[in-house]
């Protein structure tokens, strides 16, 4: 049986952590092959682009996790309203916990719209993702197709907008009144 390449991991995690802090310019090659403790050659073996390329992996890496994690959270009976209180409260604890956290692949996001199309197509279908997942729960709860799928994306957008707020201002207030507008956005 094939070992794990535990090369490959140990980049993805870490320019995931280093690109989620520091953001997609202010992240070197270098750093992030020393904070893996991983040599130059296994990146350009598993990413021959470079940090384009590991970007995109990370982005799909992350983004593929929190829409796992989405999909698990609305398979259940629980009211939408009530588990997108449970994801923004999941994130305002996270935030809490190291206020250099936030969207796992935001700060990559938004600095790729300029600096890498792969990156940016890779983020883009995350953020799909993600809005395909409560678009899915509220057509399941009866909403027509393209109401659902406005009201997903609206979420998503409020979400994030309000993650980006907290973590500027250091405190999860912007997070609160999601939680708010997001019910606000849910009622029928």
């Amino acid at each position: 049986m094939p070992r794990p390449d535990r090369s490959r991991a140990a980049l993805i995690d870490t320019a995931a952590q280093l690109f989620r802090r520091q953001g997609y310019a202010a992240t070197g090659v270098n750093q992030i092959l020393e904070t893996a403790d991983v040599k130059a050659g296994s990146l350009y073996h598993h990413f021959p682009d470079g940090k384009q390329q590991l970007a995109a992996a990370v982005v799909e890496s992350a983004g593929g996790e929190v829409e796992r994690v989405l999909r698990e959270a609305l398979a259940g009976d629980s009211p939408l309203a009530d588990v997108v209180d449970g994801f923004i409260d999941q994130l305002a604890a996270q935030l809490a916990s190291d206020p250099r956290d936030g969207c796992p692949i935001e700060p990559i996001a938004t600095e790729s719209v300029n600096a890498s199309p792969q990156v940016r197509d890779a983020s883009a279908r995350a953020f799909a993702g993600w809005s395909a997942a409560v678009a899915d729960r509220l057509r399941a709860d009866g909403w027509p197709g393209d109401h659902a799928n406005q009201t997903a994306l609206s979420l998503i957008a409020l979400i994030e907008g309000a993650l980006i707020l907290s973590r500027i201002a250091g405190d999860d207030a912007a997070l609160n009144a999601a939680k708010v507008a997001a019910r606000s956005l849910l009622a029928r």
